[in-house]
């Protein structure tokens, strides 16, 4: 790494390990030498509705570990289509869990559909709720970033240009990763179209791509799967990127030797 490089800051999602409790995947975190952490917003790991003293009490636990928030994994849905109204998170909920826990970044959802399937009232009822959403965020100094998702709006790297020129918001910006679909952008274009916006960073791999049509998709170790990760990487370090590389999903035998960045 030159002299210039910004140094790389390395995350570990809790949803790697949904079924433990949060203080379980906290210690592993720390033992693995993450120096943070992106905390899965579903129980058992936080509550979808604000809980001050639950709250509270896993800032409480990051900071006896040393452990800083890298973002809050919410499940705040923008124009929704088919996600069922029970199942929907409130944005002030997740907004006072974000500022509780110190976490300046959100992970949300650009709709629930694929940006070609959807009709132009579900894009133009998506970019005005993120819109509103982002005006509130803004007070609290939070940023909103969209998860570059399948069966969302930002599903490719063209549509997530899409949706941030019609978002027009400082505050909205993309969590990057790569897709587990089979697609005609590769990953360093997937990338390269967003750069500029991305400030949260996903890293996973897979040992297949599916079509969308009910095919499970299988992990692989960061190094083995079918995505070269090195270049974008790299490509990531060059930017100078400042965000973090948050390990999201590795096979549980690989996971204390998935190193995913890159060697510079």
């Amino acid at each position: 790494m030159t002299a210039s490089a910004v140094k790389p800051q390395f995350a570990l999602c809790t949803i790697s390990h949904r079924e433990k409790l949060l203080e379980y995947v906290l210690d592993l975190a720390r033992d693995l030498g993450f120096e943070a952490v992106e905390i899965w917003g579903r129980e058992p790991h936080i509550n979808e509705k604000f809980d001050e003293n639950r709250t509270q009490a896993a800032r409480r636990m990051l900071e006896e570990r040393h452990l800083s928030i890298a973002a809050l994994g919410s499940y705040v849905v923008f124009g929704p289509v088919r996600t069922r109204p029970e199942e929907l998170v409130e944005l002030e909920d997740v907004l006072h869990t974000a500022r509780c826990l110190h976490s300046s970044i959100v992970r949300v959802w650009a709709s629930d559909v694929g940006s070609a399937e959807a009709s132009k009232t579900g894009w133009d009822r998506t970019v005005s709720e993120i819109r509103d959403a982002c005006d509130r965020a803004q007070r609290l100094g939070i940023v909103l970033a969209a998860e570059m998702h399948d069966d969302s709006l930002a599903d490719t790297g063209e549509s997530c240009l899409r949706l941030l020129e019609a978002v027009d918001r400082e505050n909205f910006r993309m969590n990057f990763q790569v897709s587990d679909r089979a697609r005609a952008e590769t990953p360093l274009q997937r990338l390269n179209a967003v750069l500029p916006h991305v400030v949260h960073c996903h890293i996973q791999n897979f040992v297949n791509l599916t079509n969308g049509e009910g095919e499970r998709v299988r992990r692989a170790p960061i190094s083995e799967g079918l995505v070269d990760w090195q270049p974008l990487l790299e490509r990531l370090v060059e930017k100078k990127y400042r965000g973090y590389y948050a390990l999201e999903f590795a096979p549980r035998e690989a996971r204390a030797s998935a190193r995913p960045w890159p060697r510079t």
